[in-house]
């Protein structure tokens, strides 16, 4: 799992996309896995609902973020048995101050 605890700005993407490792029994990477995509607080949207992972069993999803500051939580789920929670810290960007001397 790869892309928690990242932050944003409201209203952006975050920087790298969240990446759910998908296994079986044994822990083997499980390629053709749907795995569906749902945010569960603190707003914001994803680019899909689902993903379907990869030869290696990653599934990655883009995580846009709302527009209210804040956690925000977007839980992966594959056949409603396995779930991977993922954090992203929305933060507002803040104003950039400057300094001169005095004369």
């Amino acid at each position: 799992m790869s892309g928690n605890d990242q932050f944003a700005s409201p209203g952006s993407p975050v920087a790298n996309p969240l990446t759910a490792l998908v296994v079986d029994q044994s822990g083997a990477p499980f390629p053709g896995a749907s795995v569906m995509w749902t945010v569960t607080s603190g707003g914001g949207t994803v680019t899909d609902s689902t993903s379907t992972s990869d030869a290696d069993g990653h599934a990655m999803m883009t995580y846009t973020a709302g527009s209210t500051p804040g956690l925000a939580t977007i839980v992966a789920t594959v056949a409603q048995v396995w779930t991977a929670s993922f954090t992203v810290h929305v933060v507002a960007p803040t104003s950039s101050i400057s300094m001169k001397r005095a004369r």
